[in-house]
Parts: structure tokens; C-alpha cells; sequence
């Protein structure tokens, strides 16, 4: 659905598409992830704080066409123009509303 701005300041609207064929997202979220990883001297003094095992994670939620394969945790899927690992696909039926998904993916930053 298409706004027309009034008043105030202009905002973004709407998903970024997953580019998953059949798939017609209706919420997206993406993050950036890591580890911090602080190390101390002998007093418990932080010394310095790293930052390890940083990757992205992406989860849409969208409607299925009927002709969708479901994907399995493992496969390996572009979902938003970042391709990475499904961590999850989650079904959601209803008999008072259409099929939806729930897909979540992994980055491997060194491993593509």
C-alpha cells in the first residue's frame, strides 16, 4: 500500500523482497551479529574487547503460492541479496488464513 506524506518528515515503508520465487514477504528484519570476546589483566581490569564471529541473520516473513517448495535448516538460499545458511523455516497454517512462512538465514562472512 502506497503512502502519501502530509506532514513531518518523509519515512521508509514496506519489506525489501526476499527474491524467493512464490514468496510475497509482509515483514522482514535483519540484523548484524558477533560475539564479544573481552579479556582482562591480573586485577580483572578490562584490557580489550574483540569482536568474533560476526555475521548477519535475516528473517522474513511472508505468503506462499501453492507451488513452494519448502526448504530444510541446512539448505543453503539468497533471501534480501544475502545469501547464507537456513537456521529455520517454520510453517504456519490456519483454516482461517493462507499458508505463511517463516524463513531465517545465516551469513559465514569467510565462507561463501
Amino acid at each position: 500500500m502506497a503512502m502519501e506524506k502530509k506532514l513531518g518528515t518523509a519515512l521508509q515503508t514496506g519489506v525489501t523482497a526476499s527474491g524467493i520465487s512464490g514468496v510475497h514477504e509482509q515483514s522482514a528484519r535483519k540484523s548484524s551479529a558477533g560475539e564479544l570476546k573481552v579479556y582482562k589483566d591480573k586485577d580483572g581490569n578490562d584490557l580489550a574487547v574483540y569482536v568474533v564471529d560476526k555475521h548477519k541473520e535475516y528473517t522474513v516473513e511472508a505468503l506462499l503460492q501453492a507451488n513452494v517448495q519448502d526448504k530444510e535448516v541446512g539448505d543453503v538460499t539468497t533471501v534480501g541479496g544475502i545469501t547464507g545458511v537456513v537456521t529455520s523455516w517454520e510453517v504456519i497454517e490456519s483454516n482461517e488464513d493462507v499458508k505463511k512462512v517463516s524463513v531465517g538465514i545465516r551469513t559465514f562472512p569467510g565462507l561463501q
